[in-house]
């Protein structure tokens, strides 16, 4: 029931594993959405030529937001299906997913938050020189369940669940989150997404194992997507943490004190893990 000290011998997963599983979670989506076209599901195009005035493009939103609803579910509950089928066909043992109630506890909620938004602006410098997506998932009431309810839902089970724990069958703690981190960046396409989602996914996988519990990301993926599609509604995602605290001396601060924050979190978070294990 404990945490595992060595990881078990086998060869799985290989890197052609680990390759099959992106493109399972590539073929999803692109089935579904295939299929939700020629069911005849609307998937207009964010293109600056169809838009004429501010109603078209906030209906336009809408109708990607309702699309997008019923598209992004059914794919990533597709993906889940075949990874944990193929996961099972490679090596029948294993764990899937860690469910401890320990992810709930609300002290590791907001340091995890903290942890998360300092990791964020301590990256930023890097993130800013990625070109800026130029789309997004749609605006109304199916876009806001989509991102703070279905996504973090569907992506902590794949990501930290099935692929995470793959990875330990057979790798390190550490090289196994960074490997599932970049999976999980690869399958969002978009570049400054991806980055986004690199970074995100090592503090999601650290505090997986911390607290041996999908809980505690699903909670806090789920808050992360609510404070960026506020910043999109409000028309602010293209604002830097540098140009909202008008650059200077404050900025400087609020940095320094981030950094020193990722680096402690970091390093008690970890230092921690192998203290429980050693006890075990």
């Amino acid at each position: 029931q404990g945490f595992e000290k060595i990881p078990r011998k086998g060869n799985f997963p290989t890197f052609l594993d680990l390759n099959v599983m992106i493109a399972i979670i590539v073929f999803a989506q692109i089935v579904v959405s295939v299929l939700g076209v020629a069911l005849g599901l609307p998937m207009p195009k964010m293109l600056s030529g169809e838009i004429v005035d501010i109603e078209q493009f906030i209906g336009v939103q809408v109708t990607r937001g309702q699309s997008f609803a019923v598209i992004y579910p059914l794919s990533m509950i597709f993906a889940s299906l075949l990874l944990y089928f193929y996961i099972r066909f490679r090596d029948g043992k294993g764990r899937i997913v860690r469910a401890s109630t320990q992810g709930f506890n609300p002290n590791v909620i907001l340091g995890g938050l903290i942890w998360l938004i300092s990791v964020q602006v301590v990256v930023e410098p890097l993130s800013l020189l990625i070109p800026a997506a130029n789309e997004h998932s749609g605006q109304g009431f199916w876009a806001i369940v989509t991102a703070i309810v279905f996504a973090p839902v569907f992506e902590e089970l794949i990501f930290r669940g099935l692929v995470l724990e793959s990875m330990l069958r057979r790798h390190r703690r550490l090289f196994s989150v960074i490997v599932s981190s970049v999976i999980f960046a690869i399958v969002h396409f978009d570049p400054s997404v991806m980055f986004s989602a690199f970074v995100s996914g090592l503090v999601f996988g650290t505090i997986y194992l911390h607290t041996n519990s999908i809980f505690s990301t699903i909670i806090l993926h789920s808050i992360n997507n609510a404070i960026a599609y506020s910043l999109i509604t409000l028309d602010l995602e293209n604002l830097s943490y540098y140009q909202i605290l008008g650059g200077g001396s404050l900025y400087y601060s609020v940095y320094g004190v981030c950094f020193v924050i990722c680096v402690v979190a970091t390093v008690e978070t970890w230092r921690r893990r192998k203290r429980k294990i050693g006890s075990l």
